[in-house]
């Protein structure tokens, strides 16, 4: 399944008929996918969530960002988020900043390959 991002962009979710599929357990932040949306829309979505039914947690603030947390039905957790007012990286300084140590992180590490 394919879903298209209002970027353009797409996740796509993939199951192999021939294979059995086997869930294990995982701790929240070991396996999730975490998503940016506006402000407005996070709290709109936690709501839709719980009047839905669905396990919904939050709204979670970190100090850099706020989130919300629901369990999808094979246990695996998807996180909306949305930066605080005061959230780093919102200055171009600050992009250029982090991109520079990520460089110096993939030239240590020898690049993305490492981490996976």
């Amino acid at each position: 399944m394919f879903f298209q991002m209002d970027d353009g962009s797409s996740i796509a979710f993939f199951a192999e008929p021939s294979e059995p599929f086997y869930f294990a357990a995982q701790r929240d932040f070991d396996l999730h996918l975490a998503l940016e949306v506006p402000v407005g829309k996070l709290h709109e979505m936690f709501e839709k969530g719980k009047a839905a039914g669905i396990e919904t947690r939050g709204i979670s603030d970190h100090g850099f960002i706020e989130s919300i947390y629901f369990r999808d039905p094979n246990g695996y957790v998807i996180e909306l988020t949305t930066p605080t007012t005061d959230a780093p990286g919102q200055t171009v300084e600050e992009r250029m900043a982090a991109r520079e140590k990520l460089d110096r992180f993939q030239a240590k590490h020898g690049g993305t390959q490492a981490m996976l």
